[in-house]
């Protein structure tokens, strides 16, 4: 319930506050791993169903759900997603969510709770799916369904077409960002090989794992706490999506045309997942990596993630990647650019996002890739490769932006050619991901597992 309301009422992330609440609940001896689990599912699962959850709430509420104390609405959910998603009896689910409103509310709400959940107990399943049924409009039913704003749904049709899908795999790629997203950890390079990896995550987190099929450094846990591994606390390794290592290792792979290949620029590095497995990818290969982060908090956070790596190899540089096309021009072998975006590929990590963006965020956010990536293409030498990425599938934001960007710089005579991304993942990854035929390529959750990562190559010719 704490972390829950932190998200709702603060602007938290689950993914920064749970660990910590989690972490103090042990520290004070009354909480299993079996506690850890249920909580993890009770706080990402009710973020993920908020909008389904608070459809079916309203149907037994009679005023409008803005109008509700935050502390019941949070309760309510809560207590409504244990009752529709998880194995936890009628009478147990609402019996714990009043105890936790007895803390912290008066009598009134409690009664308010209480009567809310006991309410929505007596609807049978057959009820409320008549009324989802009766939803005239596709994407607002959908989006109640699979818990997605309508204008999130409408976005990945659209994303779906713009990459040359079918909509016809809507449906499951909505249900994909429902899923729990396995633990991936990822063996960076020089620092530990994978099977190191992989054995010491079975030895010390008694736990079964598996390796990545899209990326060659993945290896993936059943269960377990990552944080105990020495490994992740030295940074030799780390948790990160396979789709977000794949990206890294072609940006340090693109093949370069001519002149050196010692100097690696990571222009957007926070929070320093790419950045550190590009910095053991330069330390193999002898080159040096400029890490930028235009936030402070998130330039340490980078230095943090760079901490195993030899101290020569990586530099952290704080200030605004815009600036670095007009300042050094020229200057860099190889670029990545991993830009700001809506995030509409992560909702399985980051489950509150989903209620947080807004369809005007595209605009802006699009407006930001673009510099970007033309500080890129500016700051990258003739023959270099700047790797574009992104955690978005949005039709306005991967593709579109890349195009628009080099059809700009060709007018001022500074001229790119597109590489194929999809057959260089194709010789990196275990197995060719979806949509690996295409030169920009596109990952999805539910085809590869993975983040919906979009990451496309530019050689700059002139």
């Amino acid at each position: 319930y704490e972390v829950l309301h932190e998200v709702a009422t603060q602007g938290a992330f689950a993914n920064i506050v749970l660990p910590k609440a989690l972490r103090q609940a042990r520290r004070e001896g009354h909480f299993s791993d079996r506690d850890a689990a249920f909580t993890s599912e009770l706080v990402h699962g009710t973020l993920r169903a908020i909008g389904r959850l608070d459809w079916v709430i309203a149907r037994h509420v009679d005023r409008p759900l803005a109008d509700l104390d935050p502390r019941v609405l949070v309760l309510a959910r809560m207590g409504a997603h244990q009752l529709l998603d998880m194995r936890v009896p009628d009478h147990a689910a609402v019996s714990a969510t009043v105890d936790v409103a007895r803390e912290h509310l008066t009598d009134g709400p409690v009664r308010f709770v209480n009567a809310v959940l006991r309410s929505i107990t007596r609807e049978e399943d057959a009820e409320r799916e008549a009324a989802l049924a009766a939803i005239e409009d596709e994407d607002e039913a959908l989006g109640v369904r699979y818990s997605h704003p309508a204008w999130m749904v409408r976005a990945f049709r659209e994303a779906l077409e713009a990459h040359g899908y079918s909509t016809d795999e809507l449906e499951d790629l909505l249900a994909a960002d429902n899923e729990v997203p396995t633990v991936t950890l990822v063996a960076r390079p020089v620092l530990m090989s994978v099977d190191e990896l992989a054995d010491g995550a079975e030895d010390i987190l008694d736990t079964r794992v598996a390796l990545g099929a899209v990326s060659p450094r993945a290896v993936l846990l059943e269960s377990g706490d990552p944080a105990r591994l020495p490994s992740i606390r030295d940074g030799r390794s780390g948790a990160q999506d396979e789709g977000s290592q794949l990206a890294a290792m072609i940006a340090a792979q693109a093949p370069v045309n001519g002149g050196e290949d010692a100097r690696w620029l990571d222009l957007c590095a926070g929070p320093g997942g790419k950045a550190a497995l590009l910095a053991a990818r330069a330390a193999q290969k002898g080159a040096q990596l400029l890490a930028n982060e235009v936030s402070p908090h998130r330039a340490d956070l980078v230095r943090s993630a760079l901490r195993a790596v030899p101290p020569d190899t990586a530099h952290v540089r704080c200030g605004d990647g815009r600036d670095l096309g007009r300042d050094e021009p020229g200057r860099y072998d190889r670029v990545l650019v991993d830009a700001p975006c809506t995030g509409l590929g992560s909702l399985r990590r980051r489950p509150e996002a989903r209620w947080r963006r807004q369809p005007g965020d595209v605009t802006v956010l699009a407006e930001l890739q673009r510099e970007l990536l033309t500080s890129a293409l500016r700051a990258v030498r003739r023959g270099g490769v700047v790797t574009y990425v992104t955690c978005s599938p949005h039709a306005l934001e991967p593709s579109l932006v890349v195009r628009d960007v080099t059809r700009l710089l060709r007018r001022e005579g500074l001229n790119t050619e597109i590489l194929h991304a999809g057959d260089l993942a194709t010789r990196l990854a275990p197995q060719p991901p979806a949509g690996a035929e295409r030169e920009m390529l596109q990952l999805w959750p539910h085809l590869d597992g993975t983040d919906a990562m979009f990451c496309a190559l530019l050689r700059r010719t002139s």
